[in-house]
């Protein structure tokens, strides 16, 4: 737990040494997130932003805008899985939500499983998409599977402290606008980077 402290506290170091310009993208994220369709490939070009930016290479928009086109198909099929995935188990559990007796319990267990298992899952996605060479979709869910069952306690801590970024990040509503995309990506590509330092 301590090292994922660490970890963080070493993704917003990185951001404060380009903030001016991560605060602009940040903003640009979230208005593509709005939009819906621009949502996915702007995830993706902030995660290839978040790299460079840990690799303490110079960054701008010159990085992000490629990776936006030139990965806007790659970053859909993630996205559509998204909408696909969290727009089922989410009305199932809305319309089943209040139903009484101890199957639609059961079920109610088992979808809520399932939707904290793909959040967990996302939070390594891009990390580990854009740190192996095969970048098929399949492939990197499948890494990803293999890194939260390989580092169960680490993961789930991991996740809990990430949600709870994330939900007062959205209450606050000026650190959804100003950091939270940015902070997430430097944060889980130096947590993904550091899990595959540990076994290698």
């Amino acid at each position: 737990m301590i090292r994922l402290f660490t970890l963080f506290g070493r993704a917003v170091r990185a951001w404060w040494g380009e903030f001016l310009f991560l605060l602009v993208l940040n903003f640009v994220w979230l208005l593509a997130q709005l939009t819906v369709v621009l949502g996915p490939p702007a995830t993706l070009g902030l995660y290839v932003v978040a790299k460079k930016v840990l690799d303490r290479d110079l960054v701008g928009f010159e990085d992000f805008w490629p990776a936006f086109r030139q990965g806007f198909g790659r970053a859909w099929l993630w996205g559509g899985v998204q909408l696909v995935v969290y727009g089922v188990l989410g009305c199932n559990l809305f319309i089943y939500g209040d139903r009484a007796g101890v199957s639609f319990m059961a079920l109610r267990y088992a979808w809520i499983l399932l939707l904290s298992a793909w959040f967990v899952l996302n939070l390594y996605y891009w990390p580990l998409n854009l740190a192996q060479s095969d970048r098929r979709f399949s492939t990197t869910l499948s890494n990803a599977a293999k890194m939260a069952l390989l580092n169960p306690v680490s993961t789930i801590i991991y996740a809990l402290l990430a949600l709870l970024f994330i939900a007062g990040s959205v209450m606050s509503g000026v650190l959804l606008g100003a950091v939270l995309g940015v902070w997430l990506a430097l944060w889980g590509t130096l947590v993904v980077q550091d899990r595959l330092d540990q076994h290698t």
